[in-house]
């Protein structure tokens, strides 16, 4: 376990001098240039930071990409980086922890996935800086303007205990873009063949699957397993459960408001007894659960599939451009997520797009804290963040009218054109412009058709973007929920696959009981309750 840190009675001191706790005035701002840059005094910042694979194939120390450097010399700073080798992290992170002093800031992923108790204890525990009183118009102006006006971003950025924690996070998706991007698109060919029209409730789609496979259709629908790392959008994305009022493999918000577990409801037999059946009468690709999205579009480009379950960037960057574009006769169709009787309501249980990602703290060893917080507020500009999310123009990107399009890089790239692309887990924002999503973004194809119709059916926020746990409640988590995702995913491929008859589904059920389920369900309801209350 990871050693946490207290409050000693010096960060405490520092605390209140600085008047996080009395309210006492703050050191004065950073200066900004009339491009709004601020001037961080030649500051060296040190920054612990777990490198995404693709960052180790362009570099060892994230200083070297191009546009890094580029923001050290327009802020005045210099970034000292703290890379944990690449498989790692987990073990580089508890030996930091240990250490007696940590970096200014801890970017990306670990205390959110290493720190026992995750950022509230961390909070507890005095590793992490409250930096809640410099959020305003004087110190953080770019932040401030985003979230003043924005209820659902204000509660997005704020923990249970009133603090602001999310400065410097990515912001992703918008009230006007709130999107899925993963479903179910159709040969339209194949569709055409059968003289039927596209589904809108179960029944539909089971006469579609039997008719396309009457047709010779290999396999009417086509899912993927991410490479056997998880379920797969049968169960991830709630196309199909959602007929039913559930979440496929994971909790959600009722329609009386209150959390339940979808697999734990009993409705989720009859969606298991519709994949079941599905699976029985060869209309699912059997080796779904080791096939990537890759491999689902190949499979739909060798004619062997009518409807492939993908997100929209993978058909956009590999079927469209191989098979799509070079004959329109092979073009997919959206279909929407259907009901279960033409008369029903389809529950908004599809996965949206608005969240927060790529977290950064500030630490409480912090050597200069108005540095720290002035350098993430200037991530929100428009054209650092630009740079950020794009690399660097000419070799990251162009410009086709007026908006950036990333480049491609060769096989064969260079490291100065791979050091020249986007850094990763640094830009703040993602697809929160719907104009430019359709029209430039996600515009080939039926790509901007499959959004637009997709957004019309509605969303579900997904719990776990924004609740936080508590100590008791991080320890229960902690104690049960790798148990039950674990049994989860073993029994739910059993009852598709026929290797666990339904009729043991009550005892399915009672398993998960006798494995705290219920416990872990009260656990995201008071956790829902106090973000709800924020």
């Amino acid at each position: 376990m990871v050693g946490r840190k207290k409050v000693t009675a010096s960060v405490l001191a520092a605390l209140m001098a600085m008047g996080t706790l009395t309210g006492t005035a703050l050191a004065d701002p950073c200066p900004r240039n009339e491009q709004g840059y601020p001037d961080l005094g030649g500051e060296t910042i040190t920054i612990w930071f777990a490198m995404t694979s693709n960052n180790a194939q362009a570099t060892s120390n994230m200083e070297d990409y191009h546009v890094i450097k580029d923001i050290e010399e327009k802020f005045n700073c210099k970034f000292e980086f703290i890379h944990p080798p690449v498989g790692q992290e987990q073990d580089n992170f508890t030996i930091m922890m240990a250490d007696s002093t940590l970096p200014d800031m801890i970017f990306s992923r670990g205390i959110d996935q290493y720190y026992p108790g995750g950022i509230e204890m961390a909070y507890a525990d005095g590793v992490l800086y409250d930096y809640t009183d410099y959020i305003g118009e004087e110190y953080t102006p770019n932040f401030w303007n985003l979230i003043k006006d924005d209820e659902f971003l204000k509660k997005a950025v704020t923990d249970d205990e009133g603090r602001i924690i999310r400065l410097g996070s990515k912001i992703c998706g918008s009230e006007e873009a709130d999107l899925t991007f993963t479903g179910a698109l159709i040969r339209k060919d194949y569709l055409e063949a059968t003289g039927l029209e596209v589904p809108t409730t179960i029944d539909e789609w089971t006469a579609l699957f039997e008719a396309m496979k009457a047709n010779g259709v290999e396999y009417p629908l086509a899912v993927h397993g991410s490479g056997g790392n998880d379920l797969g959008p049968l169960f991830t994305t709630n196309m199909f459960s959602s007929a039913y009022g559930v979440a496929a493999d994971d909790y959600y918000i009722k329609d009386d408001g209150t959390v339940g577990f979808g697999p734990y409801e009993d409705s989720y037999k009859d969606y298991l007894a519709l994949l079941n059946q599905w699976y029985e009468a060869g209309y699912i690709n059997p080796d779904f659960t080791t096939q990537t999205e890759n491999d689902i579009m190949s499979l739909t480009s060798s004619d062997r599939v009518g409807v492939a379950m993908t997100h929209l960037y993978t058909y956009g960057t590999t079927y469209y451009v191989t098979t799509e574009s070079e004959d329109e006769s092979k073009a997919l169709i959206p279909a929407p997520a259907p009901t279960l009787k033409e008369s029903d309501t389809l529950a908004a249980l599809r996965t949206s797009s608005r969240g927060l990602g790529d977290y950064k703290y500030i630490t409480a060893d912090c050597k200069n804290v108005e540095a720290c917080v002035a350098l993430l507020d200037a991530l929100y500009l428009e054209d650092i963040d630009r740079e950020l999310a794009n690399g660097e123009e000419g070799v990251g990107y162009h410009m086709e009218d007026g908006v950036p399009v990333i480049n491609a890089m060769p096989a064969d790239a260079s490291k100065d054109e791979l050091l020249g692309a986007a850094p990763q887990q640094w830009h703040a924002y993602e697809d929160t412009d719907l104009d430019y999503i359709l029209t430039k973004k996600y515009n080939k194809g039926c790509q901007p058709d499959a959004l637009t119709l997709w957004k019309e059916q509605g969303t579900s926020q997904t719990l776990s973007n924004f609740i936080l746990y508590n100590t008791e409640e991080a320890e229960t988590r902690s104690s049960y929920q790798a148990d039950v995702d674990t049994y989860v995913k073993e029994s739910l491929l059993k009852f598709v696959m026929g290797k666990e008859p339904l009729e043991n589904f009550e005892t399915f059920q009672q398993n998960l009981k006798d494995m705290h389920i219920e416990d872990l369900i009260a656990v995201e309801q008071a956790a829902l309750d106090r973000y709800n209350a924020r």
